[in-house]
């Protein structure tokens, strides 16, 4: 097979029914078109179905138990501090070095965990993670070219979300930052170099977590939100199917295309919060002292983040009371980590997809689970998820359950979460803010919209099989990258080739290459303290804090 262009559009979170159903009706021509004439189907994300993870499974090949990025928050080492991950938290080489390692010039704009930039070659546009007033492209010189080009900095994140009083003019900047994003992208990808070309668009993604009312019309008790019959998931992707149109007329007929998301998304209409249940299922235990029995008793009659949340919002203030000052000031009334007795906790959580970790000894700083206490601790909490129902109407609200070795291997495991769950339709587990609500169950104050395990895939060219797909995954892309653009397959990388999506398979790419991987780098002090309060902030704007 003789080397080709390949450009791959990534739509965060972009559902695969909803291609189908748009498509179908008309709304979607150009994606309708690529459906029709490529293949397509449900790409299965990772376990867990996030954006941080599953895209440092796409660019590294690997499982997140051995590249180690489980959400956008890791706990720090000898401290139940959440630490910023970032690209160098990566613990492989990603796929644009590997293909420039082999004389493949490559161009890679917004893809998730680009912060700090890694050499290619080729040229870089950075991601969400990258602090205000940093150079945020490589080569440094294309900064400037896209800003003129723009006539405004590039957006580096979608905008925050304001509350529901603002969500009109919310939603036109919204698409006024993926015009931005995709006008950047057809000037570079017109102007630069490239035989791989990649853009990230989280317009998508943000969209369908704010707006998913309008897709199930199901009235929601606590997120209300009257829009009457607009469609703004639909405007985004009709922005998106545009951009895609006009993306495909410049290129050659020697270049393919792929357009993948990382997850899907789904009905959103309960809060399970992990840490407020471990609490009252007595696998988690507050301190004896005044401070944290009173913050206990407020937080039994409400007192918690949740009820906080449509007071900040009623009063315009989301965004405005930020930082660690405003977390201080919480913590002083409200129930945190800081109020946890860790010498009678086995078992805490973080992260937004149903983590949970043991209290072990020897890896946490205050560690009191042994080795051999470890599996009775983990059958309990494994009944408990099981019997798990909603006192509303009765039905379960865990679906699967994962012990880390079924979904986790090798070098990271031992920071890998030692269960995880994922949900029943309609429910979210929220693990990242301590104690958010009083109650274990909660209808969302904010949200409506939440990732499902699988995300969408249309491959578009001369190599791919066309027709319908079973059984992709987003670990598998990394090798057939590899098949399509002609190079060798490292050895190191989890992801399988697909027999059923690509007409044949390259000599170099049947070759594994025994290259050793490259080791992380730390991430610790690769920000300043307000750079790193900073991305927190972006973050809780996107609604992953």
């Amino acid at each position: 097979m003789s080397r080709r262009r390949l450009a791959v559009i990534a739509l965060d979170g972009a559902s695969p029914e909803l291609i189908q159903r748009w498509g179908n009706s008309g709304e979607l021509p150009n994606l309708s078109q690529l459906v029709q004439k490529g293949a397509f189907g449900p790409l299965t994300s990772v376990i867990p179905p996030v954006t941080g993870a599953a895209w440092g499974s796409f660019c590294t090949g690997v499982l997140p138990g051995r590249h180690g990025v489980f959400e956008w928050l890791r706990r720090g080492e000898k401290s139940y501090k959440l630490n910023l991950v970032n690209s160098s938290a990566l613990a492989f080489p990603t796929l644009f070095e590997w293909l420039s390692q082999h004389d493949i010039r490559v161009g890679v704009m917004s893809v998730p965990l680009s912060y700090p930039i890694r050499p290619v070659n080729g040229f870089v546009v950075s991601d969400l993670l990258t602090p205000t007033g940093e150079k945020y492209t490589y080569p440094v010189s294309l900064q400037d070219e896209i800003e003129q080009e723009l006539g405004k900095p590039y957006p580096l994140a979608p905008p925050p979300w304001p509350g529901r009083s603002r969500a009109i003019r919310w939603l036109d900047d919204l698409k006024a930052s993926l015009q931005a994003r995709t006008k950047a992208a057809l000037h570079l990808a017109s102007t630069q170099q490239w035989d791989f070309f990649m853009l990230h668009v989280m317009e998508t993604d943000s969209v369908q977590h704010q707006m998913w009312q309008q897709i199930d019309r199901i009235p929601r008790r606590r997120y209300r939100l009257d829009l009457g019959e607009r469609n703004p998931i639909l405007e985004i992707y009709k922005l998106c199917d545009q951009f895609i149109g006009e993306f495909q007329r410049q290129l050659n007929d020697k270049t393919d295309l792929m357009i993948i998301s990382d997850h899907g998304f789904g009905t959103h209409l309960h809060n399970l919060h992990l840490n407020t249940w471990l609490l009252k299922n007595g696998f988690l235990n507050l301190k004896k002292n005044f401070s944290s029995q009173l913050k206990r008793f407020l937080f039994e009659l409400g007192l918690c983040p949740e009820n906080l949340y449509p007071w900040e919002e009623n009063l315009r203030l989301l965004g405005k009371v930020t930082g660690e000052r405003a977390y201080e000031w919480l913590g002083r009334l409200a129930l945190s980590m800081q109020n946890i007795d860790w010498s009678a906790s086995v078992a805490y959580s973080y992260g937004n997809v149903g983590q949970i970790y043991l209290n072990r000894a020897g890896r946490e700083p205050e560690g009191i689970v042994t080795e051999r206490e470890a599996e009775n601790i983990i059958t309990r909490l494994e009944q408990r998820l099981r019997g798990w129902r909603n006192p509303a109407n009765n039905e379960p609200v865990v679906d699967r359950i994962y012990r880390k070795r079924e979904v986790y291997t090798s070098r990271a495991l031992e920071r890998a979460p030692d269960l995880v769950f994922l949900p029943k339709d309609g429910y979210s587990p929220m693990g990242l803010s301590e104690f958010l609500a009083n109650r274990p169950i909660t209808h969302p104050v904010a949200h409506s919209g939440w990732h499902r395990l699988d995300g969408l895939f249309i491959g578009s060219g001369e190599p791919f099989l066309s027709g319908p797909k079973q059984n992709l995954k987003l670990i598998d892309l990394f090798p057939a990258i590899c098949q399509l653009m002609d190079a060798p397959v490292p050895d190191h990388i989890d992801g399988k080739m697909s027999v059923s999506l690509l007409k044949e398979i390259s000599d170099a790419s049947r070759q594994r290459n025994g290259t050793s991987p490259a080791q992380a780098r730390e991430t610790q002090g690769s920000l300043t303290a307000a750079e790193e309060e900073e991305i927190r902030e972006r973050l809780k704007g996107l609604g992953y804090l």
